[in-house]
């Protein structure tokens, strides 16, 4: 089952709208809603008004209680795309001996076909799940057919920021971005204010870029610069004093990435390769990389800062979900563990510590963040999953013909 950046579209592998989609739908339509207890096999998905209503689990768990079943349990399974599960695995343990924590890292995408052929074939391995977004496919994919399960804990909910509280298909434990770095070194003021100042001569040819056909999180801020073309638009009339000629592309959106591609733009494998070339010595160039990979510059020896104000907008969050998993095997031990990630009740939790670094932002009230802005002042648009699953395809082949 190859996915959106192995090949397919989103809407070529929707696994809740293939072949099997109208019988499958007709199928769990028929299945009754079962109430499970809080520490039993609680994440099938129960029917609300005819349609299936986001799986649901017991919120209201003491930790004492948790603790004394995932004793019995023994161990915690978790998929993650993030290895700072590893970290947090490493404090959980010394905190609730008894308790073993089995992190396997998996891609987001490549986790999203993994999780499917185990639960189609009866097998229910992770308990938890820590995952990027993904083009908005995980909430269609995985969320809204049971197969992740969101869990917030009531004790912890109050403090948790929105949209992260009701407003999204999980809980986000972290949020990152993708913005504009520079070369401190050749730069003494911040040298890019305007998205469409990359299209100008001034870097041309001087503009690198992590493979958005490899990197969902890439490609949804270009996606969501076509989503909102109108403030792409805005920002060019800003930037150069007239409106916009599309030269025959769709809209602003469309044109900016034409635009920055005939300007000489350098597609790299991966964030780190866009810090390793503008970043190592004195260069004038600029690249666009993840907001947490500040966190490695002493260690990489990076000479090199992010811009956290771009016009129109900055970027798009890019957040790390927690989930349970559909009949998550160790699902006490599970919630616990998961508890532990989000800090507990206070946001103070030693689990916490490894998600809030310098260029993350941990979405609750009571964590103070580690970065100069507080994620509420950051200049970002929404990241709307659903518009972003639907229009992603047709800006990912836009994408490949300007190659």
């Amino acid at each position: 089952m190859n996915r959106t950046f192995k090949g397919k579209s989103p809407l070529q592998r929707k696994s809740s709208f293939g072949k099997a989609g109208a019988s499958g739908l007709l199928s769990l339509l028929l299945v009754p809603a079962l109430l499970l207890s809080a520490c039993g096999n609680s994440t099938d998905s129960p029917v609300a008004n005819g349609q299936a209503a986001p799986a649901q689990t017991s919120t209201n768990d003491s930790v004492d209680a948790l603790y004394a079943q995932a004793k019995q349990e023994g161990k915690v399974v978790v998929y993650s795309t993030s290895g700072r599960a590893n970290d947090a695995a490493e404090t959980f343990m010394k905190k609730y001996p008894g308790v073993k924590v089995e992190v396997s890292k998996v891609k987001s995408d490549q986790m999203m076909d993994k999780v499917t052929n185990e639960q189609d074939a009866g097998q229910f391995n992770p308990d938890v799940i820590i995952t990027k977004e993904v083009s908005g496919a995980v909430g269609k994919e995985m969320v809204e057919q049971g197969r992740y399960v969101k869990y917030l804990p009531d004790d912890i909910a109050p403090t948790v920021d929105e949209p992260y509280r009701t407003q999204a298909p999980g809980y986000a434990n972290y949020v990152e971005f993708r913005t504009i770095f520079y070369n401190t070194d050749h730069y003494k003021q911040i040298p890019v204010t305007n998205w469409w100042d990359l299209t100008t001569p001034a870097f041309k040819n001087k503009v690198y870029v992590a493979d958005p056909l490899s990197s969902p999180a890439f490609m949804d801020l270009f996606t969501t610069m076509v989503i909102h073309s109108d403030d792409m638009a805005a920002a060019y009339k800003e930037k150069f004093g007239k409106d916009i000629d599309l030269q025959g592309e769709e809209n602003a959106g469309y044109a900016f990435i034409h635009q920055l591609f005939a300007n000489g733009l350098t597609v790299l494998k991966g964030s780190d390769d866009v810090l390793d070339a503008i970043g190592k010595t004195s260069s004038d160039a600029v690249g666009i990389a993840v907001s947490g990979d500040v966190s490695k510059v002493e260690e990489k020896g990076w000479h090199v800062q992010p811009i956290y104000d771009i016009k129109p907008k900055t970027s798009v969050p890019d957040a790390g979900y927690l989930y349970l998993a559909k009949q998550a095997p160790h699902e006490a031990a599970g919630k616990l563990f998961i508890r532990w990630m989000m800090g507990e009740e206070d946001g103070k939790g030693a689990g916490m510590e490894p998600f809030n670094e310098v260029g993350s932002w941990v979405p609750r009230s009571n964590v103070t963040t580690q970065n100069p802005l507080g994620f509420e002042k950051l200049n970002l648009w929404n990241f709307d999953a659903d518009t972003l699953y639907m229009t992603s395809p047709k800006v990912r082949d836009f994408w490949i013909k300007q190659k």
